[in-house]
């Protein structure tokens, strides 16, 4: 049995580590806030690995990576020789998933797909208003189903918004929506 005097200096020493590495993962996002991911930094982009990868999930990148190479940086011994499909030669972008699969001959096919707006939005990928549907404006805070269809119905009927701040054109959207929103483009 341990004494009392060494538990309880056991248990102090674990309460510092567990703190100090607490402290130490955390990363404050520029509103102040805590965030579990980064946005992508310049010069990189931030894909999802998936398929018959050995470590699927998210991955960061050097811009101007493509499918192949991403899947032979993570992927021990490098990829099977050749991988077939238009992905493996694709430049990736943010928000993007190489998806491996093997065949029943041995081979292997590489394709690249895009995260779901819900996925963006959790690990800081910024998001496209040109390229978001209703269900996708629906997710964002402030955004309801109504206007989430105007903002949709919008751009079908009057084009591209160029930017965030081109939903504006959108009866119901002023500047504090835009405000509130603006952390995810």
């Amino acid at each position: 049995m341990i004494p009392a005097g060494q538990r309880i200096a056991l248990w102090s020493l674990a309460l510092i580590v567990s703190l100090m590495s607490y402290l130490k993962g955390r990363v404050t996002t520029t509103n102040g806030g805590d965030a579990a991911f980064v946005r992508p930094s310049p010069g990189t982009v931030v894909v999802r690995l998936s398929g018959a990868v050995p470590r699927p999930g998210i991955y960061r990148f050097p811009d101007g990576t493509t499918g192949a190479a991403a899947i032979k940086l993570t992927v021990v011994g490098g990829a099977p020789a050749a991988p077939a499909g238009a992905g493996g030669s694709t430049r990736l972008s943010s928000g993007d998933v190489v998806v491996l699969r093997r065949r029943m001959d041995g081979s292997a096919e590489i394709t690249v797909e895009k995260m779901h707006t819900k996925e963006k939005m959790l690990i800081g990928v910024p998001l496209n208003p040109d390229s978001l549907d209703a269900t996708d404006w629906d997710l964002l805070p402030g955004i309801g189903p109504a206007l989430a269809g105007r903002i949709a119905d919008d751009r079908h009927k009057n084009g591209a918004f160029g930017s965030l701040d081109g939903v504006l054109r959108v009866p119901g959207v002023g500047i504090g929506k835009i405000n509130i929103i603006r952390a995810y483009f």
